[in-house]
């Protein structure tokens, strides 16, 4: 990234980074996704009169695999090489290696040794569609505002098609990755998740506060919007006559989790870098998520020797909100524990 753009991402909360994709690769991306359309189009339907099909790009080929970790779970492939490209977009890597890698942005724990820093994890993906509207279309309520400072995962959303001005698609609240910036957000008096936006269907809240301003992303087909998910983003309702047609990949810190999709790595067809970042990591600094079972796979949640209840807020850059290192209470306990223990020890030498 140059200094404009961090500037950028750090004061918004998301850029938009344009041309990523050339006509090649929109062009194989576009076939494959006709493919899986046409599939699916029998569920269209079945989210009501909006009309929408989201689902992850995950559901295809599910196989057994073992990383070189030793962690062995269900993983799945990519539909084609142009998808299994976008894992590691030549564009888009280094930017996601220095936001996930440098603890000044708030996604990696300060404790994280330098080493591991440049280590990122594809956590999981999606695909949002949504075929274009006509005059006799019922209404679309689009989606509510969601995350916040918790979260420690960015977005890579590609668009496949050429999102307009009033289109919709994806809109956030920019700025509101910053604690300060989302405390004026949850001080708006209303259901601001819900009411967000003005369209046909939709309408922003009357008291809605200006200095937490919602922007309506514009971007051509081949363009990448990267955004933090600690940003208050959502679904703007699609208005548009042509589909919507966007992917969204999601990465994570070393050590990290989040929706924890599994891929196999294992896939002949991917490249070592490739394996590198789909593969869960040997250790931890987050547990997994509470409402997954890890029975059956007990090396995904082993804890990094250095895992600690909170990170260093003194290494983040102005307004920035630090990682949220997700433990259990038992964890948490045992951490602060060994923690008082090494402290009294210091004391006495």
């Amino acid at each position: 990234m140059d200094d404009a753009i961090r500037e950028t991402f750090a004061r918004q909360g998301y850029i938009v980074v344009p041309d990523v994709l050339d006509k090649h690769q929109l062009d194989e991306l576009n076939q494959v996704y006709d493919q899986h359309i046409f599939e699916r189009d029998e569920m269209l339907s079945k989210a009501g009169t909006d009309q929408q099909n989201r689902f992850y790009i995950g559901d295809r080929d599910i196989r057994e695999t073992t990383d070189r970790h030793g962690n062995t779970y269900r993983g799945r492939r990519f539909w084609s090489k142009a998808y299994r490209d976008l894992i590691d977009n030549e564009t888009m890597l280094p930017i996601i290696e220095e936001l996930l890698g440098d603890p000044a942005w708030g996604h990696a724990p300060a404790h994280m040794p330098e080493d591991l820093r440049p280590s990122f994890r594809l956590d999981h993906d999606n695909v949002h569609y949504k075929p274009g509207r006509s005059p006799d279309d019922g209404p679309d309520m689009g989606g509510k505002l969601h995350g916040g400072p918790g979260n420690f995962h960015i977005t890579c959303v590609y668009e496949l098609k050429t999102v307009g001005p009033n289109d919709g698609g994806f809109g956030c609240v920019a700025g509101t990755h910053k604690p300060a910036n989302e405390q004026k957000l949850q001080d708006i008096e209303g259901d601001w998740r819900h009411s967000w936006c003005d369209t046909e269907w939709t309408s922003q809240l009357s008291n809605w506060n200006d200095d937490v301003p919602v922007h309506r992303i514009e971007a051509k087909a081949g363009d990448c919007i990267l955004f933090s998910e600690k940003l208050k983003h959502g679904t703007i309702p699609w208005a548009g006559s042509g589909e919507r047609r966007t992917l969204f990949y999601k990465y994570v810190p070393f050590g990290m989790h989040h929706g924890n999709a599994g891929y196999d790595t294992n896939d002949p067809e991917l490249t070592p870098r490739q394996k590198r970042i789909l593969e869960f990591s040997p250790c931890w600094f987050n547990e997994p998520r509470e409402d997954k079972d890890y029975s059956v796979k007990p090396a995904l949640t082993k804890l990094h020797p250095l895992a600690r209840v909170e990170s260093d807020p003194s290494v983040l850059l102005p307004g920035m909100s630090p990682p949220n290192i997700r433990l259990t209470d038992t964890t948490r306990a045992r951490l602060l524990k060994s923690a008082a223990g090494n402290a009294s020890v210091s004391a006495n030498v």
